[in-house]
């Protein structure tokens, strides 16, 4: 078990070694990649130098604070004497890598800063390709490691192509270096040559995806840039099933013979993922200030036609307005009452026949159960919420803060009456629908940490203000902020600020801790601190359009 535990360990070594490469002038990763692949993420470029730069500049303080991190984990491995093979290996691989703060550090083990790599499927099975710098660098540092742990990887070989091999008993990872690509991938020990091969790229497919262009196609349809694109295509993973070589090498290792996907199971599976068939994600931004991730979980006409009418955006969340935290939300609830009938209906008409589904019908019955019930006011008449923190401080002994939160109603005064009868401080306080703010009688049992709260109402929204000192902005015109008009189902914007407040909440918890587990904590900490400096604003993204859900997150980097 031991020495499985050190050749396992070794392997991840040889995995991180690789996490990084330099451009080659090889053969593109894409060549090696199955045209229908179901899954993949591949750069089909190196990043820009540019880029590049940022990152370097930001690793050369990430790095050290992160090992440092680890550096108590190693240390606590070692006192063990159960694990002392295994804590052997992670020391090796952790003085091998620590030091390598630099893209120059990197180059010492055949790495570098600019690579091209792929992650994907050859059937269903995983592989890894990536670009090494130096090869023969590459080698000498697993073998320092090996050196330095006392235990190698098992070694084989595949026609010419020599293997590390991890694993003996069922499951073998195999790696390999062919020319500049290193390539990893997981085989069952009983695979014959012919998957094993195709896995490691030995034989290549018939088509590829450098061929197809398919993912080039995708950056362009999608404005995907081409450092670091992919899918997951649930229609070929379907497809696969029982049928692909790899998916029945790995389904004879299993105690129970997996089921059979007869006719009807075939069918069912494929018509549940036709209505959402794929999705795809990409960098739409990635530069020295900004990086934009984008993805799409693409859905069927109809379906995504349903869900748009989910997005009521409530008021004020086309704002652009740089606070601590704010949070809009679609909460349409008898539209989506509606809309959970809809697809509980559509399984009751027509239940599914393949015993593996079965369960779905139960399901839908039950919801459809518990859904159909009346919903009362004001429930019935909440169209979405948002929530905005303006500030917050806790240098004192309690926070400084100042909050707002607004609730998207069709009948808002309904919510005032309501409100009224439950806390009777309230019962004489007069609220218009004017958006003029209302000063607010706090109970007493609220007068301990709120020190100032205030109302304020428009047509379609309540708005309340509360916190301690001063307000953090004016209510009336907070409320009165126009809603977003591009189908919005949710949006989460906050200030890099937010990682100091929650260093700082950590640093107060460390302090009543154990000394051991405290210094885990600081290096917390100080992640959190170097979080603050590299970025300054993030804003996250729900939208519901024609071609499906579209998810955005936008990060602004802070200037070198």
């Amino acid at each position: 078990m031991d020495i499985l535990v050190k050749r396992l360990a070794i392997a991840c070594a040889a995995l991180a070694l690789a996490a990084c490469g330099k451009k080659a002038d090889i053969s593109d990763p894409l060549a090696f990649i199955p045209a229908d692949t179901p899954y993949v993420v591949a750069n089909v470029e190196p990043l820009p130098e540019a880029t590049v730069q940022v990152f370097a500049a930001q690793m050369k303080v990430f790095w050290p604070a992160m090992f440092e991190q680890l550096a108590p984990v190693v240390t606590e491995l070692e006192k063990d004497p159960k694990h002392a093979d295994a804590a052997r290996v992670v020391r090796a691989l952790y003085d091998e890598l620590a030091p390598r703060d630099t893209p120059e550090k990197l180059a010492e083990i055949g790495l570098g800063m600019q690579i091209r790599s792929a992650f994907y499927g050859v059937g269903l099975i995983p592989v890894l390709r990536v670009e090494l710098a130096d090869p023969d660098a590459f080698r000498a540092a697993v073998a320092r490691v090996e050196s330095k742990a006392g235990a190698k990887l098992g070694t084989g070989r595949i026609g010419e192509q020599d293997l590390w091999i991890v694993g003996a008993e069922e499951v073998q990872g195999l790696i390999a270096i062919q020319g500049r690509h290193l390539v990893a991938t997981l085989a069952p020990t009983s695979a014959d040559e012919a998957l094993k091969r195709r896995l490691l790229g030995l034989d290549r497919p018939e088509s590829s995806l450098a061929a197809s262009g398919e993912l080039v196609a995708l950056n362009t349809a999608e404005g995907y840039l081409p450092y670091g694109s992919g899918w997951v295509d649930l229609r070929r993973v379907v497809a696969l099933i029982d049928r692909d070589p790899g998916y029945q090498a790995f389904a004879k290792l299993a105690t129970e013979t997996p089921p059979a996907l007869d006719a009807t199971c075939r069918a069912e599976a494929e018509a549940i993922v036709a209505h959402m068939p794929r999705a795809s994600f990409g960098y739409t931004a990635l530069d020295a200030g900004h990086m934009t991730m984008r993805s799409l979980l693409e859905l069927d006409p109809a379906l995504a036609q349903s869900v748009q009418a989910l997005a009521v955006p409530p008021p004020g969340s086309a704002s652009t307005a740089r606070n601590l935290l704010d949070l809009s939300l679609s909460v349409p609830v008898l539209k989506l009452k509606d809309f959970v009938e809809k697809q509980a209906d559509a399984i009751l008409a027509a239940p599914y026949q393949c015993e593996a589904l079965a369960s779905l019908n139960g399901s839908a019955a039950d919801l459809k159960a518990k859904i159909g019930q009346t919903v009362p006011p004001p429930l019935s008449d909440l169209t979405g919420l948002r929530i905005s923190l303006d500030r917050f401080d806790w240098t004192a002994d309690k926070p400084d803060f100042a909050a707002k939160l607004l609730v998207a109603s069709g009948d808002p005064a309904t919510l005032v009456s309501m409100a009224q009868l439950a806390v009777p401080a309230l019962r004489d306080v007069q609220i218009r629908p004017d958006g003029t703010p209302v000063d607010l009688v706090l109970p007493p049992e609220a007068a301990s940490f709120v020190e100032f709260a205030q109302a304020a109402m428009v047509p379609q929204a309540l708005g309340i203000a509360f916190g301690t000192g001063s307000a953090g902005g004016d209510l009336g015109s907070w409320i009165a902020e126009p809603a977003a008009t591009d189908a919005q189902l949710l949006s989460f914007r906050y200030s890099s600020r937010l990682y100091g407040l929650i260093g700082d909440a950590t640093k107060r918890f460390a302090e009543a801790m154990p000394e051991e587990q405290r210094a885990m904590m600081d290096g917390q900490v100080r992640m959190y601190a170097l979080y603050e400096q590299w970025f300054k604003h993030f804003d996250q993204r729900i939208e519901a359009t024609p071609k499906g859900l579209v998810f955005v997150q936008d990060v602004e980097l802070a200037q070198p």
